[in-house]
């Protein structure tokens, strides 16, 4: 199955799509240290991961929220929510090993 970037996500929906996967089982592996002082104000990221899968997100007060994960979560998602995806060109989760480069700021489970 392919993986896509979904972009621009309004920040309301990037947060209650976090609950969302919460409530889903997804279990919370990696996230922006909430001891960073600009965690929520101007980036975060979260990686969920669930059966050997993983859902990617990323938000930042310039360019709203981006989740990576395979076309049938997005779907799952997209319809849940209600809302139409959009996949524009990502500013952040396109890099191929993006929690490499932000190890240092990331807290793991």
């Amino acid at each position: 199955m392919e993986v896509k970037i979904a972009t621009s996500i309004e920040t309301k929906t990037f947060y209650s799509i976090i609950a969302f996967l919460k409530k889903e089982n997804w279990k919370l592996k990696i996230e922006y240290d909430d001891k960073i002082f600009d965690k929520g104000i101007d980036f975060d990221f979260y990686q969920f991961d669930k059966n050997n899968e993983t859902i990617q997100l990323a938000w930042s007060n310039w360019f709203e929220g981006e989740i990576k994960a395979k076309t049938t979560h997005l779907n799952l998602i997209s319809t849940h929510f209600n809302f139409q995806l959009m996949y524009g060109e990502p500013e952040y989760l396109c890099h191929p090993k993006i929690e490499e480069e932000l190890k240092k700021l990331l807290k793991f489970y």
